[in-house]
């Protein structure tokens, strides 16, 4: 009998929006930032951020040291690697590196944009000597699953967690979201999702699941639940655990009350095959 592990990570949608201005760059602009998950390359994928234009010469990015939910200092900078800083011609500027998770850039006013390479924690959960919890990690496995816990793949500027966020993620064709971000719907291209996102804080607290097709939904009262799962080996469906997962929500709803602000849930459900290179940490990170 194969062994098959669970990592379950919840979340639900904002409908409060905070403040969307930008301090330091010269309009306000959305943080354009994009994930290419069709050109992996050695199970790396590449993350581009343009953030419009800048007024200072002193500029410094970060990718998160730790993230709400969690008790522990993972700094997910750690999986980054190859970092460039690009002036409006492409050539690089000068960059220095001041510890795991931050990048300060010189002659800010001349830069167009940076790209980097975001390697996956899943597959290294148990090289490390304190290991990212699984439920709050990334996974990468190109045109079968990509668990983007986005704070292991997006990062902000210093002063502009405020500023609102575009997440243009290109796809295989074959894989579809699960996420509570909002998406907007005049893209053209079918192999595109852009989502929208307030400010960055947002952003984390807003993971995307794509896999193959395996989601079901349901009501209670006026919220909407979708419960969406990724199994390797295919055993377990959304329709199969559908049941169980709805009359334990009815419960939690019946013992909670009239707590009515959230109105959207999505419950993101991964299967480890625990061979070595998956997940190994079981339980869930709860978003707002």
């Amino acid at each position: 009998m194969r062994k098959i592990g669970i990592v379950l990570l919840i979340m639900g949608m904002l409908y409060g929006c905070g403040s969307a201005k930008s301090v330091l760059t010269a309009d306000k602009t959305p943080m354009a930032t994009t994930l290419d998950l069709v050109n992996i390359t050695d199970d790396k994928v590449m993350v581009e951020i343009n953030p419009g234009a800048f007024t200072k010469e002193s500029v410094s990015f970060y990718i998160p040291k730790t993230v709400p939910g969690t008790y522990s200092t993972d700094n997910y900078g750690k999986y980054i690697e190859d970092f460039k800083a690009l002036d409006y011609e492409g050539n690089e500027i000068a960059v220095s590196k001041a510890d795991d998770n931050t990048w300060n850039i010189s002659n800010g006013t001349k830069l167009d944009k940076i790209v980097y390479w975001v390697n996956d924690t899943y597959d290294s959960e148990r090289e490390q000597e304190e290991a990212v919890f699984s439920p709050a990690g990334t996974n990468i496995l190109k045109g079968e699953n990509f668990m983007l816990n986005l704070h292991g793949f997006v990062g902000y500027f210093d002063g502009l967690q405020e500023v609102p966020y575009e997440l243009t993620i290109k796809r295989p064709l074959d894989l579809e979201s699960t996420t509570s971000l909002k998406k907007k719907l005049d893209v053209e291209e079918a192999n595109t999702d852009v989502f929208l996102a307030p400010r960055y804080f947002d952003v984390i607290d807003n993971p995307i699941l794509y896999a193959k097709p395996n989601t079901e939904s349901f009501k209670i009262n006026d919220i909407t639940v979708t419960l969406s799962v990724y199994s390797p080996n295919g055993t377990y469906t959304a329709a199969s655990l559908k049941d169980r997962m709805e009359k334990m929500m009815i419960a939690q709803k019946a013992f909670l009350g009239d707590i009515d602000g959230t109105k959207e849930y999505n419950i993101l459900l991964y299967l480890s095959k625990m061979d070595g290179k998956d997940a190994s940490g079981f339980g869930a990170l709860e978003h707002h």
